[in-house]
Order: structure tokens, then sequence, then C-alpha cells
């Protein structure tokens, strides 16, 4: 063997042993979890002062005689601004999902409310932080809308869970600048790269309008997903016997979003109608349908998540 020869060989060896050397062990190669984590986000439409020719109460009933025995983790709710429909799930959910959250962004002024955001769950989570957005318009300013972040532990994989409600009507760059704060003072501020984020709500951007929808996406550095099953749109002006009009359309507007989906081995998003007889009239029970995930997470084998305090 040369000189050069020799010198190449060596090369080589050492080359080998280093990419050896730097492959991480074992244990800390994702493992996907065994169980489905599920979670449904739902605007159930119990809005605040001007709601009281929406059957509000038979809907509420409704609602927690379909989602009592479910096998929802954790359902969140956006919408639930009235007090007298929330006391109505609450004690109808409550041996079934006993830990719950909210109303987000309190408010104990007249002729104002809430942000809307409540959740329910059967597994405990910890608030992280909840923000008011900067910006609002119209009615949406009777509302403190803004978002709200939790931790929680599934089968032994730690996620985070935000949910939100983005302004109803105006401007998209009322919503631009929304998300930009959710990501920075929330998603980005309380990010854990071994920890995904979850995010759920009504955003008001419609799927099949491709330059405001991909800036939702590129401002909150998430992922999207396809829907399965036969419906593909949240917001029904054609068929919803809420929301129906001559001249309606067909949107897709609420969303549950990944973020660090290295995280997840599988997610499925299905779209629930929830149509019920409310008296002698078959209705549905939301203006909005819900969006349900099923969700299965990568855990590591070492655990070294951040765990936050609650922040009231």
């Amino acid at each position: 063997m040369t000189k050069k020869m020799y010198f190449i060989f060596l090369f080589m060896l050492k080359t080998i042993f280093y990419a050896t050397s730097q492959t991480p062990p074992l244990m800390n190669k994702p493992i996907e979890s065994s169980k489905t984590f599920k979670i449904l986000s739902w605007n159930i439409y119990m809005l605040p002062y001007f709601s009281l020719f929406n059957n509000n109460g038979n809907r509420a009933r409704n609602i927690a005689n379909r989602l009592v025995d479910s096998d929802y983790q954790i359902i969140v709710f956006q919408e639930a601004f009235s007090s007298k429909c929330r006391n109505i799930l609450a004690k109808r959910l409550k041996k079934n999902y006993p830990f719950q959250y909210g109303p987000a962004n309190k408010c104990y002024l007249p002729f104002r409310t809430n942000s809307g955001l409540w959740v329910v769950s059967k597994i405990p989570l910890t608030k992280i932080d909840e923000i008011k957005f900067s910006i609002s318009k119209g009615f949406d300013m009777v509302a403190r809308k803004g978002a709200v972040l939790f931790q929680g532990e599934f089968e032994g994989a730690n996620f985070q869970l935000l949910t939100t409600h983005l302004q109803a009507d105006g401007d998209h760059k009322i919503r631009e600048k929304q998300c930009e704060e959710i990501n920075e003072y929330l998603l980005d501020r309380y990010s854990d790269p071994n920890v995904p984020q979850l995010i759920c709500g009504d955003f008001n951007i419609d799927r099949n309008d491709p330059v405001n929808y991909e800036l939702m996406l590129h401002t909150l550095g998430a992922n999207n997903g396809e829907i399965s099953g036969d419906v593909k749109f949240t917001y029904d002006e054609i068929d919803n016997t809420l929301v129906r009009n001559a001249s309606g359309e067909k949107k897709l507007i609420d969303y549950i979003l990944v973020r660090n989906q290295q995280w997840i081995g599988n997610i499925e998003r299905k779209v629930q109608t929830f149509y019920e007889k409310i008296g002698q009239t078959p209705a549905n029970l939301s203006d909005h349908y819900a969006m349900e995930a099923n969700v299965n997470f990568n855990a590591t084998m070492m655990d070294n998540v951040v765990v936050y305090s609650v922040n009231e």
C-alpha cells in the first residue's frame, strides 16, 4: 500500500467512526403512542346578549347530551359566551370531563364579555398563559377575544394545546395581526422542541383563500392536513339550519393545526355536523360544524420537557 493510499484509508475509517459516534442513542428515538388522543374543537354559537332567538338553552342541553359519553379526551369550545349555557354544559359534562378551564380573558364590565374560549377535559391541564388581542373591529369589540395555551400529558407524551377565535369580519390585516400575536406571545415564547403544539379554533380564514390561508400557516409556523370523511367544510350557509341563506356558500374556516409535527406519528382530521331534533324540528346544534382530530403521538423514552407553572 502506497503512503497516499494509506492516508486515504485512515481518512475513510475516521469519517465512518465520526458518523457512527454522532448517531443518537436508541433511547432517544421516538416511539409511537399505542393509544389515540382524541380532541374536538367547536364554535357552539352561544353569543352574549344578542342570541335570544337562537334557542340557546335547548341547544346547550342537546350539545351536552351528545358529548357527555363521547371518547374525546379534550373538548375545546369557541363562542361559549353565555354563562347560562356554560352552566348547562358544565353540570352535564362534569362527571366525565371534571377538568374545566375558562372562559379565557374574563370580563366583569357591563356590555362586554369574555373571549368565549372554554375547555373541558378528562385529563388535567396546566394553563401556561393567555393573551387578549390588541386589535379588533365591529361586534368583536364586545368580546375580549384572544388565545389561551395549555400543557398536558397523554400516555407519557407531552403536548401543548392552544385555542383561539380570530376576527369574524373586516380586513384580513386584523387576523394577520392576531396570528402574529399568537405566534410571538404564546407559540414561540413557550415552545419546546420536544413537545408538539396543537392549535385549535375558529380562524375565519377560508381554506379556498390561498393567499390568506398560506399566510396564516406561515405566520403561525404551523402545518395542516387533509380531512377524512365526506364533509370538507365547517361553515355551511347552504344546508346548516342556523345560517342557511339563498346566496350562501360552504367554507372551511375551523382548523386543528400542528407545530413540531415530528412528535406526531399520525393525525386524522374529520368534521362532525351534530344534527339533532330540537323540540319537533330537526336542526343543527351550532352554526359551525366541529373539527375532530385523532392523534397518535411520538414520545421519547427520555423526558426532558419543561413544565410551566399555572399563570392565572
